[in-house]
């Protein structure tokens, strides 16, 4: 199910202030000497890159001001294995708990628990109960994120380049889909767990997209979902299992476990299916452009989109500071201030309503494309 292509002109590359990433390693998990008065970090699983550099972040930024920290992330990407780590750290005397959740439920005992013991719990990437939470550390909106995710698809379906002067994708994708009278185009979602929040929130918000008129009788408006647990061999399988059912055009994965997974299948199957998505540059350099002179439609993934993954680690550990030092309390409207760090100033951000909680944004989207990929291969 290809379509006619229609090529646009690249604009001008767009400039950004570029991270200086350390070395940090994660401590050993499971020490209680290593636990007791430690900032513990938790994330979906132990190993996933997207974890290690936050971890990295998180562990520099807590170096930094002279805090001790540790990662304790689960073998498992469960909920049992998360609340089995909390339990011990919480028992073993915990300074705080920083997570990025496997799941919506499950988690209301150990975080009771947590709160009863004075351990402040701060979620990131993937939302904790706001029951329980000091707040959420938000890398961008969803809004954007699905939004974007599902403009990248269709102008990657339609062969047209990124233009960093139209950062957000909205007036390409106008302009591309005005003149489209060809099949409509079906996209596939390779997603986390089924029930992992920050990704379904996502997908809700790629179907909001989807709904708008631009789309309609060009766009499908069901996105074919599968999910691979960032687990690379499911993740791998249920590439597969798209590529073996050939129903769509292009692929959106809004994980790094499942981009670099499908960007592996379709790349050895020498597929037309593309791809784009959530990634990591040093982990889709197989799959996508590396340079201003590529043709970025020869590759199985044109252009992608992440975002400062150690800003966000080190965020969460400035957002656990200001609770431990300046009495923030995560209540819509309060601020919190990061100290300068790394390339970054000293930077302040506020809490603001979000569902039944707050949550506090430190990022936005970044389109990773063939003029910006030498920049950060090497670098996230």
């Amino acid at each position: 199910m290809k379509h006619l292509k229609k090529l646009m002109a690249i604009g001008l590359t767009a400039a950004m202030v570029t991270t200086t990433f350390g070395a940090a390693t994660a401590l050993a998990a499971g020490d209680s000497k290593e636990v007791s008065g430690s900032h513990v970090f938790m994330f979906k699983s132990v190993g996933n890159a997207f974890g290690v550099i936050m971890y990295d972040g998180f562990s520099s930024y807590m170096e930094q001001v002279g805090e001790n920290c540790i990662e304790k992330s689960p073998a498992e990407t469960t909920v049992a294995a998360q609340v089995q780590l909390l339990d011990e750290s919480i028992t073993q005397g915990c300074k705080s708990l920083s997570i990025s959740t496997n799941g919506d439920t499950g988690y209301d005992e150990v975080f009771a628990k947590a709160q009863e013991s004075g351990i402040p719990v701060v979620s990131v990437d993937s939302a904790a109960s706001a029951d329980y939470r000091v707040t959420h550390n938000n890398q961008a909106s969803s809004a954007d994120i699905g939004a974007m995710q599902v403009r990248a698809a269709v102008m990657i379906e339609l062969g047209v380049p990124y233009d960093p002067e139209d950062a957000d994708m909205s007036k390409s994708v106008e302009a591309a889909l005005a003149d489209y009278d060809g099949e409509e185009i079906h996209i596939g979602v390779l997603s986390a767990g089924i029930d992992t929040p920050v990704q379904n929130g996502w997908i809700a918000e790629m179907e909001k997209e989807l709904s708008k008129d631009i789309y309609a009788g060009k766009v499908s408006p069901e996105l074919d979902k599968k999910y691979g647990d960032d687990e690379a061999t499911k993740s791998t399988t249920q590439a597969q299992a798209f590529l073996a059912e050939n129903k769509v055009d292009v692929i959106i994965s809004p994980t790094t476990v499942g981009i670099a997974a499908a960007g592996e299948v379709l790349t050895q199957a020498q597929s037309d299916i593309k791809l784009t998505g959530l990634g990591l540059p040093s982990e889709m350099k197989n799959y996508m452009p590396a340079s201003a002179d590529d043709n970025e439609f020869d590759f199985v993934c044109p252009y992608m989109m992440l975002w400062d993954v150690k800003h966000l680690g080190a965020s969460t550990a400035a957002i656990q500071m200001a609770v431990q030092n300046d009495g923030f309390d995560g209540a819509a409207g309060s601020t919190m201030t990061m100290e300068a760090w790394g390339d970054y100033a000293e930077e302040t951000f506020t809490a603001e309503e979000d569902g039944d909680g707050t949550s506090v944004l430190t990022g936005i989207p970044y389109v990773f494309y063939k003029d910006n990929m030498a920049e950060w291969v090497d670098v996230l």
